[in-house]
């Protein structure tokens, strides 16, 4: 039973250490540039991150290492920090037929991206949404927003110190 318990373990450290190298990976890339997201790879960049990052963060959670940052989320009944956006985002990019895609009033708003400081980019239903940041970039799913380095790069960078390399 014990040997069971230390190779699932084992597994599970494993596939930690392997989302986060990916992540790192996809942001080493340089596919995260004002001048990559009219790379066609920009895209599944961004879900395959929202994936990795939505498992690394709900494992950190499991693990009572909750990232809870709020800086620059959007609060909302379900979105409480940075975890929570995330896994919205990461749910919306992976469940194209739900209403995760959805903008009240508008209707499907799906991945619209803006790069670099923008803060009307839109303007919907009497409402701007844009990049608040002339570093940053940011994806909208429906009425989530979600920074690249703000979001995405700050969680990784905070899960990755909650489960660092074995040696």
């Amino acid at each position: 039973m014990a040997e069971e318990l230390n190779f699932a373990a084992w597994l599970r450290s494993g596939d930690i250490q392997t989302s986060i190298r990916k992540c790192q990976e996809l942001f080493n890339s340089g596919v995260f540039s004002s001048a990559g997201i009219s790379n066609p790879l920009f895209e599944p960049a961004v879900v395959t991150l929202l994936i990795n990052l939505n498992d690394l963060l709900g494992k950190s959670n499991k693990d009572e290492m909750r990232v809870a940052v709020t800086d620059h989320v959007e609060l909302s009944d379900k979105i409480k920090d940075v975890t929570d956006l995330i896994r919205e985002c990461r749910n919306a990019a992976c469940h194209i037929g739900s209403g995760e895609h959805l903008f009240e009033g508008i209707g499907k708003f799906t991945f619209n991206v803006i790069s670099g400081l923008s803060p009307n980019a839109f303007h919907l239903n009497g409402i701007n949404l844009g990049c608040d940041f002339a570093d940053d970039i940011a994806v909208y799913y429906g009425e989530k927003r979600v920074y690249l380095r703000r979001h995405l790069l700050l969680a990784l960078e905070a899960v990755s110190k909650n489960y660092p390399p074995a040696h």
